[in-house]
């Protein structure tokens, strides 16, 4: 499976499993944004099911949805947010539309430096550019041993999200890097952190249906009969329960201004 089709009928599972990690990790993301987003016309790029969309909309934001899965950035269409299918490589968009562009864990998935020269394009002058990414060099115990339960039934990670760890995630997620790398792409006064998102008391059922409900994972489980797949549920269950328990995740945010526009 390639990673162009991985998110391909996950949208209401990613949307009620893994959005309880991925919306607190939006809102967190999207109030680190260097410039106010009431009222200002915000792009969520790399949408999915609209967890940055719908943070930014909290916060009085004109949102517009980008995807390149239509499933995926339909799914909430009807919050009040126009929704576009297109790829963050060739933004079928004028320059300098928006106030703010906003990237929730897109810039993992492919090469950052030409994503983020195009959100630097659509972005007036003074406007922002956010970004979060997965942290590189930490090991995340709760992840590991999920991956490590279904990994002892015979999964195997996909092509696309090899290549993706061993690549991108290189630059992704490394805050110096990517520091570097939003520099190069034409942001100014750029930041790059480590983040862990506070995610309260989530049941070791959540973080497990997360991790399961994950495009590299998630099409693997869904070729196992019921009875296989509650089994394989219980196994992660008690491997994942002394991990869970206060477990927060380490993502890295970017913020930076648009203070020139590429030539």
């Amino acid at each position: 499976m390639a990673m162009t089709t991985a998110y391909n009928g996950l949208a209401h599972e990613w949307d009620a499993a893994a959005g309880v990690v991925y919306r607190p990790l939006a809102r967190s993301l999207v109030a680190a944004s260097p410039v106010p987003l009431a009222g200002r016309l915000v792009l969520d790029i790399g949408s999915g099911t609209g967890a940055v969309a719908q943070a930014a909309a909290a916060r009085g934001a004109r949102v517009v949805a980008i995807d390149r899965s239509t499933e995926m950035v339909s799914y909430r269409s009807g919050q009040g947010w126009p929704v576009v299918v297109a790829d963050v490589l060739a933004l079928p968009l004028r320059d300098g539309v928006f106030d703010a562009a906003v990237a929730g864990f897109l810039l993992n998935h492919l090469p950052p430096g030409p994503a983020l020269v195009e959100l630097v394009r659509v972005v007036r002058l003074g406007g922002a550019v956010l970004a979060s990414t997965w942290a590189g060099g930490q090991r995340d115990s709760a992840k590991a041993a999920i991956d490590a339960v279904v990994a002892s039934w015979g999964w195997v990670p996909p092509a696309w999200y090899q290549a993706m760890r061993e690549q991108v995630k290189q630059v992704s997620g490394n805050p110096e890097r990517l520091t570097v790398t939003a520099r190069q792409a034409g942001l100014a006064f750029v930041r790059a952190w480590v983040h862990r998102e506070d995610l309260g008391l989530l049941s070791s059922h959540a973080v497990v249906a997360y991790r399961l409900a994950t495009p590299h994972i998630a099409p693997w489980v869904g070729t196992l009969d019921p009875p296989a797949r509650a089994e394989l549920v219980r196994q992660a269950l008690v491997a994942v329960q002394p991990h869970a328990p206060g477990w927060r995740p380490a993502a890295v945010l970017l913020a930076g201004r648009v203070m020139s526009q590429p030539s």
